[in-house]
């Protein structure tokens, strides 16, 4: 569950800090009120792209800091336990943008990668909007959505393990059938010659 949100010099905010309740929330406004900022500003501390167009004019970097619950979160606490970066149960990204385009990213305090905040940040939200890309769009996140619903995760990663040893399998014979094509062609050409000697 999100937190907080601080927003520092981020398109057109000075300075922003929100604070989240448990439950249903929600942003409301008029057009040019500066809502999709706020989703913007959450977007691009969860990993999407950036350019130094959302540094505000005249500042030097732009900050966004995100605290969030994560203790119910098994994905989220298992991916921060398995790249050292647990924190009991909260989770603080933070992520700067300088005016020169550079990008820095922190994960409980600990230096980051943005493909790594982005890893943390398919577990964690998901942002839906108008003509905005939504994971519900994706045949892996269908997939997983019927799986959970029909309680079958766990058939479902013994079928996905099966997979991929049949997947390897199938490389293996197609570099071993390569392979005795190639010597079979190179015997051929041999006894070719012996016979023309």
């Amino acid at each position: 569950m999100l937190l907080r949100l601080a927003i520092r010099d981020f398109v057109l905010v000075d300075r922003l800090e929100l604070e989240f309740a448990a439950g249903f929330g929600a942003l409301t406004g008029e057009t040019g009120a500066g809502k999709s900022i706020l989703v913007d500003a959450l977007a691009f501390v969860l990993g999407d792209r950036a350019d130094a167009t959302l540094v505000r004019s005249g500042c030097e970097r732009a900050e966004v800091s995100a605290e969030f619950d994560a203790a119910a979160l098994p994905a989220v606490t298992a991916w921060l336990r398995d790249n050292e970066m647990e924190a009991d149960g909260e989770l603080i990204l933070r992520r700067t943008l300088d005016a020169g385009g550079r990008s820095r990213v922190w994960i409980n305090g600990s230096a980051s990668t943005v493909q790594q905040l982005r890893e943390l940040s398919e577990s964690l939200v998901d942002i839906h909007g108008q003509h905005a890309h939504q994971s519900l769009l994706r045949a892996d996140a269908q997939r997983a959505l019927l799986d959970a619903h029909a309680g079958l995760a766990g058939l479902s990663r013994e079928v996905g393990a099966a997979w991929k040893v049949w997947r390897e399998t199938e490389q293996l014979l197609r570099s071993a059938t390569e392979a005795v094509r190639s010597r079979l062609l190179s015997f051929g050409m041999i006894l070719g010659i012996a016979f023309l000697l």
